[in-house]
């Protein structure tokens, strides 16, 4: 018995109906899906950093308002942040230099 000789590469199918054209459309539809899926990856990706930098912008302008309510608190009322200050470190200090003679 010989070996059959198939051609890998056919331009016909079975009925002699040629095959390239239907190849062709098909790499088509594959390259269109494909942008497709890119274009939304892409979108998604600006729409996802966007949203990151007006959070970003959100939490400065929060961390900076905390900071100006705490130093016009700082300003109000000196003598209570003295005594704030001064048991803070008393505290932390009592807790650092615990040693266990």
């Amino acid at each position: 018995m010989e070996p059959s000789q198939t051609n890998p590469f056919p331009k016909s199918d079975a009925n002699g109906n040629l095959i390239r054209s239907d190849v062709e459309q098909a790499a088509e539809r594959v390259k269109a899906t494909t942008a497709q899926a890119i274009d939304r990856t892409a979108d998604a990706a600006a729409s996802a950093l966007d949203e990151a930098a007006a959070k970003r912008e959100q939490l400065r302008a929060s961390q900076q308002r905390l900071m100006s309510n705490a130093a016009e608190c700082m300003h109000s009322y000196p003598l209570a942040t003295i005594g704030l200050a001064f048991g803070a470190g008393f505290l932390i200090s009592r807790l650092l230099g615990r040693s266990n003679d």
